[in-house]
């Protein structure tokens, strides 16, 4: 038995410890997850330059936005990601989140968020990445490596996740796939190490 839970783990069945009631407040605003109903944020996102830097769709109508929504909760639900709106008082300004990039290795977290263009510049998406890097750490008790890829040639992202605290690591060739009308491009790598991290020995488990 104790094998077969190691098993699991290594596959990546155990994931971030979600209770379904997350809500992180500061001091200017308010992380929450997001629900279907935040559709008009995504459609939004749609017709800037997000779908540029991110996988979220160009032109999304409101049922395309909530279709998109339902596939990230139900990621959720698996325990494989979860995005936070960033509310500023009445008003949704983007997202920030975060996901198990590879179902082996519970140590490690990919982070990732946008910002509307009205909203930016205010140090919203440095906060909102700070708190959600907190946040993770306290749900994710295995977790030894946080990260996120910026595609090249979005440096203001890159700014963010420097100021939020994540070292450049280099620069990972062909590392985003094709998207939103891009063919494969390359992404600046960011990370931060967490110390003390109580990741399990998987040794045999992936052999």
């Amino acid at each position: 038995m104790a094998r077969d839970a190691e098993y699991k783990r290594g596959l990546g069945i155990v994931h971030m410890k979600l209770t379904g009631s997350e809500h992180i407040p500061a001091d200017r605003f308010l992380l929450r997850p997001i629900a279907e109903n935040d559709a008009s944020l995504i459609v939004a996102a749609s017709v800037t330059d997000v779908p540029d830097w991110t996988f979220i769709p160009r032109d999304l109508d409101e049922e395309g936005a909530r279709a998109w929504i339902r596939r990230g909760l139900l990621a959720r639900e698996r325990g494989q990601a979860i995005r936070f709106v960033i509310g500023l008082e009445h008003q949704l300004a983007g997202t920030v989140g975060a996901q198990h990039p590879y179902a082996h290795d519970l140590g490690i977290l990919e982070t990732f968020y946008f910002v509307l263009p009205e909203y930016r510049r205010r140090g919203l998406a440095t906060a909102g990445l700070r708190l959600l890097n907190e946040w993770a750490q306290h749900v994710t008790p295995e977790l030894r490596r946080l990260q996120l890829h910026v595609i090249v040639g979005n440096p203001g992202s890159g700014r963010v996740a420097e100021l939020a605290g994540y070292s450049y690591e280099g620069v990972a060739a062909n590392q985003i796939p094709s998207a939103n009308g891009y063919g494969p491009r390359d992404a600046e790598v960011y990370g931060i190490a967490i110390i003390g991290a109580s990741q399990p020995d998987v040794g045999g488990v992936l052999a």
